[in-house]
């Protein structure tokens, strides 16, 4: 262990590369400082951490000076503060500092605990900062009390013409940090630094939009500023919350951790979970940082149980709509019968959907929303039990190369994206297979744009590492052949391998692409698929999830269930075609998003979901269910990472939890076998008596639908609830996409001159 003296004080540590303040912060020192970050390189552009060490000339900024053996430091000498508060002072020129210098300041936080709306900041009372602000902690540390310069503020107009947050510069210290996240963590550079001197300012190349520039608005920028200089603009006002709660995301496969705000028992915002706390490590998507609360929130979700009678649809009790329920189930032919689930179910409802129908019902026709590609995952991994092959996404730093195919990560799945990017930053060559965005191209070492048709036999000969491969020339095969030959990969599989006339084949070969001990990274695009898959919730399986034709898996479940129909039933697409020739009698429906194309002449519809959708006004019972936010659980990630999904905001009206709703109508109709009293009971169930299935064995299934429009190109639905369609930021920043997909091209000397003009007459605009 190395010694270091920080103040007199004798501190031992590592010496593997710590700087001065990472030591001083691991031994509690306080060290100011405004353009440091835990997630950023060290930056030393704000000087408030600069400390004076022995033998050392100057005064070193602690942020970028390496800790050594022996060291001494000295961080609050009289002329080290002098001159840090001098620092201070002139960053407060530039910076609504009223409130900060002024002698009442104690008095008013305590008695106006809320902010002052304004259209313009003045000072911390109407900052929406005010409770969070880094540079307001800095100036009470150095005992800022006023002023010996001439402020000078900026005086620019809020930028509010952009999607889900403000952008207010005459707060900006320009500390870096929100065009460092960009681009050194999120790989982005959406945004820089423009002009020089006073006039320096953040900003987009030509000052453009920043849905034109490519900002993915996952509010990282948000989340590193230090000032409040930039703030979502859902929540500027809503001031410090009741309490802060965390749960898991459900709407993609990562199952982010979200921290949210609440007020009156409801969600006010939502921002990326603690530091450290995977998968996501305090990052998310525009959904999760910027969607949730107006989606929960939303005023027109369904608050109590109808049931109709003579054409209309009459509010009724649960106890009325559950026996209307379970009376059309028991009367019905269980074959003409069909259950139709959401990605957005939790494990411990997907499982008891599919008791109700195998146990209760005695009906196997059970599938949800999506499920062909998580089924296909399953069934190729299952045949040589290579379960294993799906790691954490931590694995990615053990990896030799990454293969992106089958879909852009950088659309659909941001966090994964981040990931990808930080190896690529560490010089891990990464190839593309697939038309891909702006982006993927830009950090792809070899990228492939492959026609479908193409995608099997590609894979099939870098199996062989054969250099033969369709689609591309000579001198670039051989430098894909060169990466993927040597040592262990990460193939990260998107839903665009449905494409391909066999995908199975293609899983198949990426597989031994990935090597013994390489990895696969499957990107399910909806929501709990893996958990969903795990409760059995697809007709060639049962909970586990095994294949129905293993006769061992047969006789547990069949044994814990007491029997049951175990056998195979038909999928989504096979349940539609019977209703077409009118062949169904009943179809249970728990997703809103699921077309009602080809089930119109089913008779009698059971909707479920906290949202409306084209199923009410044919539905013969609606049963308003909660979402992810108010209700226990879990949810199993792409990495096969088990997430605890938690009750943190009250459902509206009667809403109940989607396994409860199962398991009061289970009971009603076969009595035993439906007694959870909570979701844990649920789980441990399933979890009991799975332990010792085998997954070998296959259904007859061996075709698969191709990948629908939200499942390859990303537009985001949950539970009947077209997120875009609700959130006018989002549909602004949707509608953009497809033309930032396409790399631009060199800018012609003409269209230069253009964008510099503009750029000059809006600087022009706002001196005036």
């Amino acid at each position: 262990m190395a010694t270091i003296y920080i103040d007199g004080k004798k501190i031992e540590f590592d010496g593997k590369g710590e700087t001065i303040l990472d030591v001083a912060r691991a031994a509690g020192i306080y060290i100011p400082t405004l353009c440091d970050h835990d997630e950023l390189e060290s930056y030393g552009g704000c000087r408030l951490c600069i400390v004076q060490v022995e033998d050392m000339r100057g005064f070193p900024p602690a942020c970028t000076t390496a800790a050594k053996d022996g060291m001494e430091v000295k961080t609050s000498t009289d002329d080290l503060l002098n001159l840090k508060r001098n620092i201070l002072q002139l960053l407060l020129m530039e910076h609504p500092s009223a409130c900060i210098i002024c002698e009442e300041t104690e008095r008013c936080t305590e008695y106006r605990p809320q902010p002052y709306k304004s259209g313009s900041i003045t000072g911390c009372t109407t900052c929406p900062n005010r409770y969070i602000c880094d540079l307001r902690s800095v100036v009470e540390n150095l005992g800022i009390k006023e002023l010996d310069y001439e402020p000078q503020y900026k005086e620019v107009p809020v930028e509010r013409n952009d999607p889900f947050f403000d952008r207010d510069y005459n707060l900006c210290i320009l500390c870096a940090r929100c065009i460092r996240v960009c681009d050194d963590v999120r790989g982005t550079s959406a945004i820089t630094f423009a002009n020089r001197g006073h006039e320096t300012r953040v900003d987009t190349a030509f000052g453009g939009s920043h849905v034109d520039s490519g900002c993915w608005f996952c509010g990282a920028c948000i989340d590193v500023c230090p000032t409040g200089s930039l703030f979502p603009r859902l929540t500027k006002w809503t001031g410090a919350p009741d309490s802060v709660e965390e749960t898991t995301c459900v709407l993609c496969g990562m199952g982010c951790q979200v921290e949210f705000d609440l007020k009156w028992e409801r969600i006010m915002s939502s921002r990326p979970g603690k530091h450290g706390n995977p998968p996501n490590n305090h990052h998310m998507c525009v959904l999760g940082r910027f969607c949730i609360p107006s989606l929960v929130n939303a005023p027109d979700r369904i608050k109590i149980p109808y049931v109709r009678r003579d054409g209309d649809h009459i509010p009724v009790s649960w106890d009325v709509a559950t026996d209307e329920v379970a009376r059309i189930l028991s009367e019905s032919n269980p074959e003409r019968i069909g259950f139709v689930g959401s990605p957005n179910l939790s494990t411990e409802s997907a499982y008891t959907l599919t008791k109700l129908a195998r146990v209760a019902v005695k009906s196997a026709n059970i599938d949800f929303k999506g499920s062909d590609f998580p089924a296909l995952i399953h069934k190729e991994l299952a045949v040589d039990e290579d379960f294993d092959r799906i790691r954490t996404l931590d694995y990615l730093k053990e990896v030799d190369w990454i293969i992106v195919v089958g879909g852009d990560l950088v659309k659909t799945h941001q966090v994964v994206a981040k990931i990808v990017y930080h190896e690529v930053r560490e010089n891990k060559p990464l190839i593309v297979l697939g038309e891909v965005g702006a982006n993927l191209q830009r950090w792809a070492n070899e990228y492939v744009p492959l026609a479908s048709k193409d995608l099997e036999k590609f894979v099939a000969k870098l199996a062989e590492h054969d250099v033969k491969l369709p689609g591309v020339d000579s001198s670039q095969a051989q430098r894909i052949i060169e990466i993927t030959q040597n040592g262990k990969g990460a193939i990260l599989i998107g839903t665009r391998i449905f494409e391909s006339s066999e995908p199975g084949h293609v899983l198949r070969s990426l597989v031994r692409v990935a090597g013994n001990e390489g990895a696969l990274v499957p990107l399910y695009p909806l929501g709990n698929e893996a958990g969903i898959i795990k409760a059995g919730l697809r007709p060639e399986l049962l909970p586990g999830p095994s294949s129905v034709t293993v006769k061992e898996t047969r006789l547990l479940v069949g044994k814990a269930w007491s029997g049951g129909n175990l056998t195979d039933g038909l999928d989504l697409s096979e349940m539609r075609h019977r209703a077409k020739k009118g062949e169904f009698d009943v179809l249970y429906v728990t997703d809103g998003s699921i077309p009602l194309e080809g089930f119109e002449k089913v008779p009698t519809i059971i909707y479920q979901s906290p949202y409306p959708s084209d199923w009410l006004d044919k539905a013969s019972v609606i049963l308003p269910s909660t979402t992810f936010v108010e209700e226990n659980g879990t949810f199993v990630n792409l990495e096969l990472r088990v997430m605890k999904l938690l009750a943190v905001a009250k459902p509206p009206g009667t809403a109940k939890e989607d396994w409860k709703i199962f398991s009061e109508i289970g009971s009603k109709i076969v009595g035993e076998g439906f007694s959870f009293a909570e979701s844990n009971d649920v789980w441990d169930e399933l979890s009991r008596f799975t332990r010792s299935i085998e997954v070998g064995g296959q259904s007859r299934r061996t075709s698969w639908k191709p990948a629908t429009k939200e499942e390859s190109e990303w537009y985001p639905k949950y539970r009947g609830a077209t997120i875009a369609e609700r959130i006018e930021d989002l549909a602004r920043f949707v509608e953009k996409l497809p033309e930032r997909d396409t790399q631009p091209s060199e800018l012609t000397l003409e269209e230069l001159v253009k964008h510099v003009e503009r750029d000059r007459k809006r600087q022009s605009k706002e001196a005036i």
